[in-house]
C-alpha cells in the first residue's frame, strides 16, 4: 500500500514539475498556424458544372493536386487524329500519363502567370443521371518556357463527366478535336510527356 502511495505522490511530482516549467504551460493559448495557402479554388464536385470549374481553376493556377482531384481514376484521353497518328505515347495514355504531362506542364509555367482555359459554344448535354457530355471549343493558355512549344492551343473538345458511387463527380472520358491547323490540346500533352 505505501509502495501505491509513493508511486502515486512520485507521479503527480513529476506532472507538476512538468506544468511549471517556464515556457511550457499546457493551458496557454498560442498562435493560430496559417491555413494551407496551396489548396487553391476548388469545389467539392456535387455538380458536373463544379468538377469543369475545378478544371478551369486548376489550370490558372496551376494546381496539380486539384486537377489530379477533378479526374476520374479510369480516366481516358482519345487525342486528335492528327496527333494519334504522329505520338505513340497516346497508345497507352491513362490517368497517370494525364498527371505527368500537368506536372511538367506546371513545372515550366510555375513563375509566369496569365494561364486560363476558355470554354465557347458550351453544350451540357444529360446522357443519364448520372452522365453528362459537355461538348465546348476551347483555347488554352499556358505561360511557359519551352520556346519550341505553342503556349497556345485550341480545338473542340468532349468531356465525359460521371457521377460516382460517392456522389462525386468527375471528368471520365476526353476527346480532343483539332479545329483547322492550329496546334491543339494534344499537341501540347505530347510534347509535355516527352
Amino acid at each position: 500500500m505505501k509502495r501505491q502511495i509513493v508511486t502515486g505522490l512520485m507521479a503527480i511530482l513529476v506532472l507538476a514539475s512538468g506544468l511549471s516549467l517556464p515556457g511550457c504551460s499546457v493551458f496557454s493559448t498560442r498562435e493560430p498556424e496559417e491555413p494551407l495557402s496551396d489548396t487553391g479554388s476548388f469545389i467539392q464536385p456535387d455538380t458536373p458544372e463544379q468538377v469543369i470549374d475545378n478544371v478551369q481553376s486548376a489550370i490558372a493556377e496551376l494546381n496539380t493536386l486539384n486537377y489530379r482531384r477533378s479526374l476520374s481514376e479510369e480516366m481516358t484521353f482519345q487525342p486528335t487524329a492528327t496527333a494519334q497518328a504522329r505520338e505513340s505515347v497516346f497508345l497507352s495514355w491513362s490517368r497517370s500519363q494525364e498527371e505527368q504531362y500537368f506536372s511538367a506542364l506546371v513545372a515550366a509555367a510555375s513563375l509566369n502567370q496569365g494561364h486560363s482555359l476558355q470554354l465557347n459554344d458550351q453544350t451540357l448535354t444529360l446522357l443519364s443521371e448520372n452522365e453528362f457530355v459537355l461538348d465546348a471549343t476551347y483555347v488554352l493558355s499556358v505561360n511557359h518556357r519551352r520556346t519550341e512549344v505553342p503556349t497556345r492551343v485550341q480545338g473542340r473538345l468532349q468531356w465525359m463527366l460521371r457521377q460516382g458511387e460517392d456522389g462525386l463527380w468527375a471528368l471520365q472520358e476526353w476527346t480532343d478535336q483539332e479545329l483547322g491547323s492550329e496546334p491543339s490540346w494534344s499537341d501540347l500533352k505530347a510534347e509535355f510527356t516527352k
